[in-house]
């Protein structure tokens, strides 16, 4: 998280509101009367926004682009680059829409929109379901525009970023051990995350983050309810 400050905003969503917002998307490009022959849903947070749009616009055709960019909870690579090449032709003449969850800087859809227009795609149009005021691009279709930087975790990457949050905290709390309670606030502290945000979007699921922290060796209990974060 070097490229960040030790406090930053997170924002935890459910399933829901995601959906919701894929069918935001798609109405802005049915009312845009474009009509795509593909989406290229970027991988992975695109995955679950492309296959709803897809359904929503009555399409079969999605593929996938495999952008490097972050590689873990608001932790940068630098400039986004094409990881996996698509196939030759796959793109060529059909009018495409590419997708993703989310535009931080922006970089990673508008070097997707260059790659696919290299490969001679018809239109190329882009579409992203939340948009961060920083970004220094600005995709043809958005479900909601953020003003004020916040890092988004999502439901397809809740423990993931969890993990790495929980384990952020307790660094920088540098306690001996943590109750679940210290766990929480330690991430209103540090990341505003409040407990009542988090049981709505994501309810009862503390407990399987923590579990899953000790499966990977990154925790240890060592009394019923209390847990010390184990050095690498």
């Amino acid at each position: 998280m070097s490229d960040l400050p030790d406090d930053f905003k997170c924002t935890v969503t459910n399933w829901d509101y995601i959906y919701s917002l894929c069918r935001d998307v798609s109405d802005e490009v049915r009312h845009d009367e474009f009509e795509p022959d593909v989406i290229v849903a970027l991988a992975r947070g695109g995955w679950f926004a492309g296959r709803c749009v897809c359904d929503f616009l009555g399409m079969d055709d999605l593929t996938s682009l495999k952008m490097e960019h972050y590689v873990g909870t608001a932790e940068k690579t630098g400039e986004p680059t094409v990881r996996y090449p698509m196939p030759e032709g796959s793109v060529e003449g059909k009018d495409v829409l590419i997708i993703d969850d989310i535009a931080d800087t922006g970089g990673s859809i508008k070097r997707a929109e260059e790659y696919v227009t290299d490969r001679d795609a018809g239109s190329v149009r882009t579409a992203t379901l939340q948009l961060l005021g920083t970004s220094e691009f600005e995709p043809d279709y958005v479900g909601e525009r953020l003003e004020e930087w916040t890092w988004v975790v999502y439901p397809w990457n809740f423990i993931e970023d969890m993990v790495d949050l929980i384990t952020s905290a307790m660094e920088k709390a540098d306690q001996e051990s943590y109750t679940k309670d210290d766990v929480r606030h330690y991430l209103n502290h540090f990341h505003e995350v409040e407990r009542i945000e988090m049981e709505i979007a994501q309810p009862n699921r503390l407990s399987e983050v923590l579990t899953e922290m000790e499966r990977r060796d990154l925790l240890e209990m060592t009394a019923p309810g209390h847990w010390k974060l184990l050095e690498e």
